[in-house]
């Protein structure tokens, strides 16, 4: 079999990258307390807020490579900010169901059950409307709620990335909404979970270098023993990876719009090996830092337990490794080689997913 391979140019424009490096600069830091509303301001002023809106909607009309380094350079920083929620999730939903994507506000997105409840939903009660998607017998309806016109309780989470649950008990206006939009939501939610986790894990290695050099230990600097050397090492190597992966899917965001044949299985991928890297960083990352490291006044939080969130956000890691594990079955001795080599058509993660979310299986 011949294949022809492509370049995807993944790096975004230096000028714009430096914009999101102050940016994040200005709202992370240890003197700095963390504040959305205020990160959501700024991206609205440099017109980072809705970046990948189209233009005639009053967005920037950029593309998943300047949205993926706008979240991993968040994630980096420690920022929350429910920019993946109101961009890359609620305004494509919007869009798709023919509603008006035109506000500057902040939004999420819930995916009910029968009784009219979603749990557990980022940024739930803090955004100014939550997108709420429903199953019906021809499919999916759409409803874009204001957060005051919904009954949203806080969850306890174990970030500072605020969940809530969602209820709809009155009368809204339901627009019926393409099944493939649906799908596509969960695709595109488990990527850009991936990315963040990336972003991340950037941050905690920035954060194991700079501390290991500036702080002193029997009259060196950690970064010269050789047990800290391997934790760090360590974690800038899943990072790699984790961040390889992650590009492959992302490359396929870019090209097809995580809608061809095989974008299903390079999100699974790279989720599962995000999951396994991510487990990796945060031990060797909190073991580098000691118990200075578990602090809330240290900034370490900011970065490992939003992470920890995610990689459970639109399944689980267990899920996704389900994914893989039953095409590899599925293709046989013959044809797993050629699996890892060049990926397999997946079908189904997306509308397993939306079944456990909506309750119609258990979840995984």
């Amino acid at each position: 079999m011949t294949t022809t391979a492509i370049t995807i140019d993944l790096a975004v424009d230096r000028d714009l990258q430096d914009l999101m490096d102050d940016l994040v600069a200005g709202h992370s830091g240890p003197d700095i307390e963390p504040d959305p509303a205020a990160v959501w301001a700024t991206l609205g002023a440099v017109g980072l807020a809705r970046l990948t809106a189209p233009e005639e909607t009053g967005g920037s009309g950029a593309g998943w490579v300047e949205a993926a380094a706008l979240l991993r350079t968040t994630a980096a920083g420690g920022v929350a900010v429910p920019f993946a929620e109101t961009d890359l999730l609620a305004g494509p939903l919007r869009r798709a169901a023919g509603l008006d994507d035109s506000s500057s506000d902040t939004a999420t997105v819930a995916v009910l059950r029968a009784d009219g409840l979603a749990r557990r939903v980022p940024w739930a009660g803090v955004t100014g409307s939550v997108v709420c998607v429903r199953r019906v017998d021809a499919g999916y309806e759409l409803a874009d709620v204001p957060t005051d016109r919904l009954t949203v309780e806080a969850v306890e989470g174990i970030s500072e990335v605020p969940l809530g649950s969602v209820q709809v008990d009155g009368d809204v206006t339901w627009s019926p909404v393409d099944t493939r939009a649906v799908e596509g939501y969960v695709l595109r939610g488990a990527l850009i979970r991936a990315i963040q986790c990336v972003g991340a894990m950037e941050g905690m290695l920035a954060s194991a270098v700079a501390h290991t050099t500036d702080r002193a230990q029997f009259g060196r600097p950690l970064a010269r023993f050789q047990s800290v050397q391997n934790l760090v090492v360590d974690t800038a190597a899943e990072s790699v990876l984790a961040g390889a992966a992650v590009d492959t899917a992302l490359a396929d965001a870019v090209t097809d719009d995580l809608a061809g044949d095989f974008s299903a299985f390079r999100v699974a991928v790279a989720r599962s090996v995000v999951s396994q890297a991510l487990a990796v960083a945060v031990r060797n990352t909190h073991q580098v830092h000691g118990a200075i490291g578990t602090t809330h006044e240290h900034t370490l939080h900011r970065l490992t337990l939003p992470a920890l969130q995610w990689r459970s956000e639109f399944g689980s890691a267990a899920f996704w490794e389900r994914q893989l594990s039953r095409a590899a079955v599925d293709a046989g001795m013959d044809g797993t080689w050629p699996m890892i080599v060049e990926g397999t058509r997946i079908t189904g993660p997306a509308s397993a997913y939306l079944d456990a979310v909506s309750g119609r299986s258990r979840p995984d």
